[in-house]
């Protein structure tokens, strides 16, 4: 009995078949979780502005919240602008008083007392 079949030969050695591996979906990796970059509410803001308006505390409060690691990096942001703001203002008086003295003016001349 002749085969007329066109895809078999026997005489041919059969090619190993190779099966593609089945698809896997990507694995994804949940992002690391810091809980120092939430967004401040804004009663941690107002807290903020309460604790550094009180002369002392506020000194001692920027100093623990820019040496915490765990401090929000909002507020630590806040804390370094308010340093910079403190520092420029405090240059600008001094400046002023050493011009103020080398013009000759008092203090005691501007608020009109004399302390004689």
């Amino acid at each position: 009995m002749e085969q007329n079949n066109q895809y078999y030969q026997p005489n041919q050695p059969q090619q190993p078949q190779y099966q593609q591996p089945a698809y896997q979906q990507p694995q994804y990796q949940q992002p690391f979780y810091d809980p120092t970059r939430e967004v401040m509410s804004v009663g941690s803001y107002i807290l903020m502005f309460i604790l550094s308006s009180i002369p002392v505390v506020n000194i001692i409060c920027w100093i623990v919240w820019l040496v915490s690691p765990d401090t929000n990096k909002n507020k630590k942001n806040f804390i370094k602008a308010i340093i910079v703001i403190y520092a420029i203002s405090i240059l600008i008086g001094v400046i002023s008083v050493v011009v103020m003295a080398v013009a000759g003016v008092s203090l005691a001349e501007i608020g009109g007392a004399s302390l004689y």
